[in-house]
């Protein structure tokens, strides 16, 4: 299930860091009630040890202007900030909804802000193979040896063969964990559609740790199933932080 949810403050002016990413997280924990915000935020979904927080959320859809403050980079949004907001978990999003709009305000760096909006988002039809926008980066990782023999992050390309393998395979984990039932016969596979490996680059930074995630457009084939539990939980790692979410592309020129 998807959301569309708007946040304005009251001097209609709304700094935020160039690599938000985290404060928006901790604006999305911020308003889920505390129970269920400590509960995600610990705990989780488990699945063999891995926690899966299973939501996501978008880039902000609105246009900031770029500052400098105190010698860093800052987005300036003039008219308050929205993005998507999406869980496989309904009750995650109906929280979500009903401490948002019930709480007069929140804290967002120290700037108050409340939500003036949250619409919901009519969910697509899901064919066998769909092609696809992303409204977040999409990452995938791995941790490896380096020749001294200490673990280091690597990041997939998605023109790298491994990177179709490892979506697969870790949207079946969420499939599991959102169905309870083994995905063993369901299939997955991710491939550039208009992309490039230069221009699509993002790397973001969150919490001082830069991740490598790819915007684009891409094509999705496999099981019905599987494509739509990576539509409200997000394809590839890290979609709690804001990585992964994906709309059905209508064609254009944007990518």
């Amino acid at each position: 299930m998807r959301i569309k949810v708007a946040y304005e403050t009251l001097n209609e002016k709304l700094n935020l860091p160039l690599h938000y990413n985290f404060y928006l997280q901790i604006l999305i924990y911020n308003t889920l009630s505390p129970l269920l915000a400590t509960k995600l935020h610990n705990e989780g979904f488990i699945l063999n040890k891995r926690k899966f927080k299973l939501f996501t959320f978008s880039r902000i859809l609105n246009k900031g202007e770029k500052i400098k403050k105190n010698g860093k980079d800052f987005l300036l949004f003039k008219n308050g900030i929205s993005f998507y907001f999406s869980s496989p978990i309904e009750d995650i999003i109906s929280d979500f909804g009903e401490r948002g709009l019930k709480e007069k305000e929140f804290n967002l760096l120290n700037q108050r802000v409340f939500i003036s909006r949250i619409e919901v988002v009519t969910t697509p039809r899901i064919e066998e193979e769909v092609i696809i926008r992303m409204l977040s980066p999409v990452t995938i990782h791995s941790t490896l040896k380096n020749p001294e023999g200490k673990n280091i992050t690597y990041y997939y390309k998605p023109n790298e063969k491994d990177f179709s393998s490892l979506i697969e395979r870790n949207a079946k984990k969420k499939y599991s964990l959102i169905y309870e039932n083994e995905p063993d016969k369901l299939n997955l596979k991710i491939e550039p559609h208009r992309f490039s490996v230069k221009k699509n680059l993002s790397v973001i930074i969150f919490k001082g740790t830069p991740i490598e995630g790819y915007t684009g457009i891409f094509k999705l084939n496999g099981s019905r199933e599987l494509i739509m539990s990576t539509y409200d939980a997000g394809l590839g790692d890290k979609n709690s932080e804001g990585f992964g979410m994906w709309e059905l592309w209508k064609g254009g020129k944007n990518a």
